[in-house]
């Protein structure tokens, strides 16, 4: 077979788990993006193939491939790569005890000694990802696009061998299977918590240790948006402040609107995040002074008999709920497109917040029950905004009220008056 690729040689390290043995190599981008495919061949079928393809989200690699570009301290973890055919060679280095300035490797074992030294490719070796195929995707793209990288960055890579027969092939696909099936998403509590990059983390991190908003219990340590039932001081969960911020600089018409992925993948610059910073404050900033429970809440010493005032078995108010909280922000901005932020929240303080009266029970609280329901938030925002005169166009008065009668379960009831 004619080769494809120069011949390369790449440092490494020879390790051992289990019954793999495996060559930890550094590879520049270049190589990368143009010797290893996708794993297609660990299928004979080729709709099986197509699948695997299928499941990688272009949006995905387009979205690494900018992180690539733009992003200054990038790393990534280890590709997985499996190679077939060809004959890559190992070569362990003899002797890496080296003179008097590093008397700690003179007692190094040989076996520690033999799994230092390079791979040799010679370029008509078929290798393909079974782990970080976005990554790879990402890296394509980048190369493709041009990424400013000179020299190329270089990654790490595990290679494995990969046999082309029917023992192999299942080998190698139960291998592709618990490394895929093994890698977890990183939490929404790890991203708030750590992420110096997502702008929502950064600001839920400011607002909590920067400012009186949501000092102490004023907010629920949680990264759900689900409200623990024996809280009774805090408004709202990290979670849900998370979503908030998310819904405000993606929906709200201002200067520093953009995509959710490139609010969570790119840092702004330090002026720009200060912008947000004082972006996120105002809006709580406004809601305390448009709002009058939410007022009592933020001005409260002790927010306790607040919180049991405005939510508990009762019902309470919209606000006090995580739910409820989205939708009003959600409100806000769609107001945005044609006021300011502070015109906004003005306006939505017009609109009902008790959860016994309507529109929100049937809609977002069982009466019944006395809990919260969930399922109709665009039927319970499309109404408030159209008593607001702004609810969406597609949503016209006979289809809102065939939608409220309908997710209410009341045959006979009719929209909420207009306030406008």
């Amino acid at each position: 077979m004619k080769n494809k690729h120069r011949e390369i040689v790449l440092p490494a390290l020879r390790g051992i788990m289990g019954d793999w043995v495996y060559y930890s190599c550094l590879m520049n981008l270049g190589e990368l993006s143009s010797r290893v495919r996708f794993a297609e061949e660990i299928h004979k079928s080729k709709k099986l193939s197509d699948m695997i393809q299928r499941s990688l989200r272009r949006t995905r690699g387009a979205q690494i491939a900018e992180y690539l570009k733009k992003q200054p301290e990038r790393l990534f973890n280890s590709l997985v790569v499996a190679t077939y055919g060809g004959q890559p060679n190992w070569h362990a280095l003899s002797d890496v005890r080296c003179g008097k300035n590093a008397p700690e490797l003179e007692g190094l074992h040989e076996e520690i000694i033999s799994s230092v030294g390079f791979l040799a490719l010679r370029g008509d070796e078929q290798l393909f990802a079974l782990d970080g195929q976005h990554r790879l995707a990402g890296i394509k793209k980048a190369v493709k696009d041009g990424v400013d990288n000179d020299p190329f960055d270089e990654v790490t890579v595990l290679f494995v061998e990969h046999q082309d027969n029917s023992k192999g092939l299942e080998r190698t696909r139960r291998l592709f299977t618990a490394l895929n099936k093994t890698t977890r998403p990183v939490s929404k509590g790890d991203i708030i918590a750590l992420d110096e990059d997502d702008v929502m983390a950064l600001c839920v991190r400011h607002v909590i240790d920067e400012s009186a908003l949501f000092a102490d219990e004023r907010i629920a340590f949680v990264a759900s948006n689900n409200m623990p039932v024996a809280n009774t001081k805090s408004l709202t969960t990290i979670g849900n402040l998370y979503d908030v911020y998310t819904l405000l600089f993606t929906g709200a018409k201002s200067e520093l609107q953009a995509r959710k992925q490139d609010l969570q993948r790119f840092r702004p610059s330090d002026e720009k995040l200060d912008k947000y910073f004082a972006y996120a404050r105002e809006l709580f900033v406004l809601f305390e002074n448009e709002f009058a429970e939410l007022g009592e809440f933020f001005s409260a010493t002790d927010t306790a008999p607040v919180v049991e005032k405005y939510r508990g078995s009762h019902g309470g108010n919209a606000l006090f709920r995580p739910i409820g909280l989205e939708i009003f922000v959600r409100i806000v901005a769609r107001l945005t497109k044609d006021r300011s932020l502070a015109q906004s929240v003005k306006l939505a303080a017009r609109l009902p917040r008790t959860l016994t009266d309507e529109p929100f029970a049937g809609l977002l609280w069982d009466p019944r029950r006395k809990t919260i329901l969930n399922g109709n938030k665009v039927t319970l925002r499309e109404v408030l905004l159209y008593m607001l005169g702004k609810n969406d166009r597609k949503y016209s008065e006979a289809e809102l009220l065939e939608r409220y009668r309908r997710d209410t379960g009341d045959e006979t009831a009719e929209l909420p008056k207009k306030l406008i």
